[in-house]
């Protein structure tokens, strides 16, 4: 039996049955004796099914059975499936590939067998099987899975105590799970196996990898978790100055809590090294970022090179108890602090600081400056010294100086802190922690004061401390410990500015927005677009407002809500008016991005229009779509801000306006959501033509997201009302998104008479526009039913109108279904003309056209054998598709790529993707799809000579095909069966699946009706 399942389907002679069952001893009646063997068989297998046989005859036997009914084949195939949607970046498939294909192998091979044919193929399985394990562990290693595999793999170098590639796998995960000495550890080990057993030495990989791990490669580790480099260290030695005394410091000490801002230091430090001039480090950023740890823990770290002294002063700038420090103040506690005697004049002040300072190294720490006056007498005038300055301003105004403007804390260095403000010994989960710290908006001071609290609260877990933070509207009161909080350190800040710009600063807290720019701030502002901009760079420059991204500001998240405290202390109407004037912002902007993007769409009754207000700045296309592109998050949050807080005329209006936008642009999810919070906003304005509009808007998101039975309902429903209030151009707008549904569903006669009578509503209409976009759809039915002619009429019909109306995406989409069909016709030159003049034409076009215009592209490549050129485009196309969820134009790309890989020559790839594509459009009830999925997988079938397989795939393909319609689909599955059955001699049957064949192609007129006659003629 076990011979025979090494080679399913292959005749195996009785002489090589016996030879490698008994060796070359057999018993004198081993033909007996096997004929018995096989009876026993034949009779166990009589009631596996009718997809395993027993044949034998001629002095042979063959087992007939599909090979992936064998472990041991079903274990290849998997692992070459894996090995193919690796190549195609699936990694979560080949995850779950090579973990069915290892659950598989259960025990030894061949276990109980004995013998030279047994041993050798064991060793064979045995080998089979570390290769496929070797795979899915370089798979997972280079994924980031190392600690998980170290197990596995000291059972796995137990087992097979030669194999170097193993050790070198134990290795590499033992290094990257921090064991290093572990790792050398199963290094030695296995050099004594080698030596001890075998007399050699390991070989140069094993060998080339002990080294590395030796000296502690980084570049060993994966890219994303190396660190930076080593810090900078100044030289050791005392700390003597020129006088061989004890230098001077006034440094206060390095926090123990201090944690992480490598990149920075190494900045700062780089930028200190000059000789001819003093060198000036001005440290700048949000109250609370860390500016004053940062410089003073940098000055312990270079106090050595400054051995005339270290001197720390605090300038006040943002105290709460005392005034700023002034220079002639500042200049008295410096020279003070040297000993020497303080003149009264300011000038005389500074030329005796500059003097006492002159040929000697000093480092001076000047913090929480406010300006650029403060310091400038304070600087030294001779090269030498060091300067570090902490400010919360950005100190413009100071020259030559090297800034830093420091942000707050990655992730783990903000959980690195609050673990050492906690306590090192007390339990902490780690989820809890990244909550907490993300919650403190990873701001040092905010991290520190709540780790503070918990240190303090034995009884309180991490998990206790972020439900109290996590509360709304109370993070800003609960980050305190004893009489410190977080509010007061923004309260300094906000004290520093101006009356306006307070004004300014608690009106943009009111923003519902992600981010903010001049133009929606001037509105907000109730001012010009120049001032606006004055305002937001004074806020910037004090580090209460940050700029991301060019023109884009935005508040850290707790001086945000510190800004919205501060406004909830403002009168209600004064509040309500600065969010109407946002609101009113974003109406008007969208409307007219909208109506440049999209000048042809229906928009509905005039009260429907936007708000009115001072020009938008949008004058082209173009400009449309980078607004639109840029504000995008921002219209979602908007739009969410007035549902939630009653502005019900902006919730209905804005996703209106967005609605066409966030289709092409594949924003399903959040559409959905703006579209069904629209119906209850018309509801509740008592407004059923704003209703009916938004019925309409959410039935095309789930439509494109294949909810169909609902899209239905939804447009059933608006159709009622627009019949009920005779706006005949809506009625067609329906109609003809009726009939894209029933499309999808390859219910065409449905989807055809929706169409029709869209179109002869427009017609009357005079929709020009509209006509178009109804012949298009008209023309892709004729299509789909082999009617080539009258579907390029109709499409050539839709391309003149779309042209006359400057409509560059009507008519990208004519010509891409224009080529479509010359590509089916044959004309594979001509159908690449029309998909390269369809990108040409409008090359802006959404990610979901994008994606279909790169398959139609590959398509056409792969019939003139560019297929490296096709599998490239196909696996751009099917990438979008994945990305965007779009399920039904997936599943066309997995069977593209079938195809091609089967043009190739390389089935096992091909039956991967088919099959792939065959469980979605199952899925989906994608009944096309699943006619081509059971086609292609019928012909792999054919080509390896399963053809009781091959046939049973192609009557399910040919039974869809009819079903739906498809004729062209239909004649290729009658065509594809006929060689099947002519294969196994059954010719009559062949030539009747021929001439069915000949005569659908025939009627449709192309090329593939000479093949089949020239093959009935033969």
């Amino acid at each position: 039996m076990a011979v025979l399942l090494m080679t399913p389907g292959k005749p195996v002679s009785t002489e090589s049955l016996i030879r490698k069952v008994w060796d070359e001893s057999p018993p004198a009646n081993a033909r007996n004796s096997l004929y018995s063997h096989v009876a026993r068989l034949k009779s166990r297998l009589h009631g596996a099914g009718e997809d395993v046989r027993l044949r034998g005859g001629s002095g042979t036997y063959s087992l007939e059975t599909d090979p992936e009914n064998i472990d041991y084949h079903h274990f290849r195939a998997l692992c070459s499936r894996a090995r193919s949607v690796t190549e195609n970046g699936d990694v979560d498939d080949a995850f779950r590939l090579y973990g069915e294909a290892g659950r598989l192998w259960r025990g030894e091979p061949l276990s109980g067998l004995s013998g030279s044919w047994v041993v050798h193929t064991r060793r064979k399985l045995e080998n089979d099987l570390l290769t496929g394990t070797v795979e899915r562990v370089e798979l997972e290693l280079l994924h980031g899975s190392n600690t998980d595999l170290v197990p596995e793999l000291y059972d796995l170098v137990n087992r097979f105590r030669f194999h170097e590639k193993l050790v070198e796998l134990l290795m590499l995960a033992l290094y990257r799970a921090g064991r290093q000495a572990e790792a050398l550890g199963a290094y030695r080990q296995a050099h004594r196996r080698l030596v001890g057993e075998h007399g050699a030495e390991p070989g140069p990989g094993l060998r080339a990898l002990h080294q590395r791990i030796l000296q502690g490669d980084p570049a060993l580790l994966p890219e994303s978790w190396r660190g930076t480099p080593g810090s900078w260290r100044g030289a050791s030695g005392g700390w003597r100055g020129a006088s061989g005394n004890t230098p001077l410091t006034s440094l206060p000490r390095d926090v123990r809590t201090f944690v992480g801002r490598t990149p920075e230091i190494n900045r700062l430090i780089d930028e200190r090294i000059r000789e001819d001039a003093v060198t000036v480090l001005a440290i700048d950023g949000m109250a609370g970022v860390g500016k004053t740890a940062l410089a003073v823990h940098l000055a312990h770290r270079l106090a050595d090179d400054y051995p005339d002294g270290v001197l720390y002063l605090d300038l006040l700038g943002y105290d709460a108890e005392h005034a700023s420090m002034d220079p002639a103040t500042a200049l008295e506690r410096l020279l003070r602090l040297l000993g020497i005697p303080v003149p009264g004049d300011l000038d005389e002040r500074v030329a005796r600081w500059r003097t006492a300072l002159a040929r000697r190294k000093v480092l001076l720490v000047l913090d929480n400056a406010i300006g650029h006056d403060q310091l400038g007498p304070l600087l030294p005038g001779a090269p030498g010294c060091l300067v570090l300055i902490t400010s919360r301003r950005r100190l413009a105004g100071l020259d030559d100086v090297h800034s830093l403007s420091l942000e707050v804390l990655p992730p783990q260095e903000g959980a690195a802190l609050f673990g050492r403000v906690v306590d090192s010994r007390r339990a902490l989960n780690a989820d809890d922690v990244a909550r907490v710290v993300r919650l403190c908006g990873h701001l040092p001071l905010a991290i520190q004061l709540a780790g503070s609290r918990l240190r303090h609260r034995p009884a309180w877990s991490v998990a206790d401390l972020a439900e109290l933070l996590g509360r709304n509207d109370r993070r800003l009161t609960e980050i305190r410990a004893g009489n410190r909080g977080i509010t007061a350190a923004f309260e300094l800040s906000f004290n520093g500015l101006d009356e306006w710009q307070q004004q300014a600063f608690w009106r943009l807290g009111l923003h519902p927005g992600a981010d903010i720019t001049a133009d929606c701030a001037a509105a907000l502002l109730e001012t010009d677009r120049a001032e606006a901009e004055r305002l937001l760079d004074d806020l910037l420059d004090h580090h209460l407002i940050g700029e991301p991204r060019r023109g884009r500001y935005r508040f850290h998240d707790l001086i945000g809500e510190y800004a919205r405290l501060l406004s909830s202390r403002e009168p209600e109407s004064a509040r309500a008016e600065v969010l109407r004037r946002v609101l009113d912002h974003y109406l008007r902007m969208a409307d007219t991005a909208d109506r440049l993007l999209y000048p042809h769409r229906t928009r509905g009754p005039a009260e429907m229009s936007g708000a009115s207000g001072p020009g938008t700045g949008i004058a082209t296309e173009e400009q449309a779509l980078a607004w639109m592109n840029a504000e995008a998050d921002n219209l979602l949050l908007v739009t969410r801000y007035a549902a939630d807080h009653g502005w019900t005329r902006h919730a209905a209006l804005l996703p209106r306006v967005l609605g066409r936008y966030l289709d092409v642009w594949v924003r399903w999810a959040e559409a959905a959501e703006l579209h069904t919070r629209a119906v209850e906003a018309w509801r509740e304005l008592g407004n059923w033509s704003g209703t009916a509009y938004a019925l309409a808007d959410l039935s095309v998101v789930r439509r494109q997201t294949g909810r169909h039975e609902e899209a239905l309902r939804l447009a059933d429903e608006a159709l009622t009302i627009q019949r009920a209030l005779d706006d005949e151009r809506a009625v067609a707008d329906l109609l003809d998104s009726r009939g894209l549904v029933y499309w999808q569903r390859s219910e065409f006669d449905v989807a055809l008479d929706c169409f029709e009578r869209a179109l002869r509503l427009r017609r009357a209409l005079a929709d020009r526009h509209g006509q178009a976009a109804s012949l298009t759809h008209i023309g892709i039915i004729h299509s789909y039913r082999g009617d080539y002619p009258k579907a390029i009429e109709y499409l050539l019909g839709a391309l003149g109108l779309y042209r006359q109306g400057g409509d560059r995406r009507g008519q990208q989409v004519a010509l891409n279904n224009i080529g479509e069909i010359e590509f089916k016709l044959g004309n594979y030159t001509t159908a690449l003309g029309h998909y390269e003049e369809a990108g040409s034409v409008y090359p802006d076009m959404g990610p979901q056209n994008k994606a279909i215009w790169l398959n139609n592209v590959a398509n056409v490549y792969q019939l003139l054998n560019r297929h490296a050129d096709a599998l490239e485009c196909y696996r751009q196309a099917l990438q979008i598709h994945s990305n965007i969820g779009d399920r039904r134009h997936e599943v066309d790309a997995l069977n593209n790529i079938g195809n091609c890989y089967a043009r190739m020559g390389r089935d096992e790839d091909a039956l991967v993707h088919h099959q792939k594509a065959l469980r979605i459009s199952i899925e989906i009830l994608d009944r096309r799809e699943e006619s081509q999925a059971l086609l292609s997988i019928g012909g792999i079938h054919h080509r390896a000579n399963h053809h009781d397989a091959a046939l049973a795939h192609f009557k399910k393909a040919l039974a869809v095909a009819h079903a739906i319609g498809d004729v062209h689909q239909e004649a290729r599955t009658l065509d594809e069966m006929g060689t099947a059955l002519a294969d196994t001699g059954e010719k009559a049957r062949a030539e009747e699946c021929w001439r069915r064949a000949l005569g659908l192609y025939e009627s449709l007129g192309v090329v593939e009706a000479e093949l089949v006659r020239a093959r009935l003629a033969r």
